[in-house]
């Protein structure tokens, strides 16, 4: 399912190693400021590990999680049309905060910080990916269709 047919795979290899180094420099300099120079450095396998995670991972489960979210809000939105016309699905709306909530568990016990330090790498990296998936929407879409 991740080689669809409208893009080439060296491409796809070529941007998936692409964001990674980003998403992994990012997230090696949140930690540089936020916590210390040594813990960044003593790190770095793990945060590379944990932006190759973000970068390939988390899209293919965050879209299996909206589908099954989809589901679940379609059928509750089918009950509440059955009573009126005011079904609508907002269940999918959960999608990126239980995607803030992986990202933030996996900082956290990858990198082993503390919470608070967490959020915000967790933040921070978030935004960026989100650019970066605005910028290199090829990434996104290659990894996310097909379910």
């Amino acid at each position: 399912m991740l080689f669809q047919d409208d893009v080439e795979p060296i491409f796809f290899i070529i941007w998936l190693i692409l964001a990674t180094i980003i998403v992994a420099l990012i997230i090696y300099i949140v930690v540089l400021l936020l916590e210390s120079k040594t813990k960044a450095s003593d790190k770095t396998f793990l945060i590379l590990i944990l932006a190759f995670i973000i970068v390939l991972l988390l899209p293919i489960v965050l879209n299996a999680i909206n589908e099954v979210l989809s589901a679940i809000g379609d059928a509750l939105a089918d009950i509440r049309n059955a009573l009126d016309d005011g079904g609508l699905n907002f269940l999918t709306n959960l999608t990126p905060i239980i995607g803030f909530l992986i990202l933030l568990v996996f900082v956290k016990f990858l990198i082993d910080i503390p919470w608070d330090n967490a959020v915000w790498v967790s933040l921070l990296t978030l935004f960026i990916l989100y650019v970066l998936y605005c910028l290199i929407p090829e990434l996104y879409t290659f990894l996310g269709t097909g379910f």
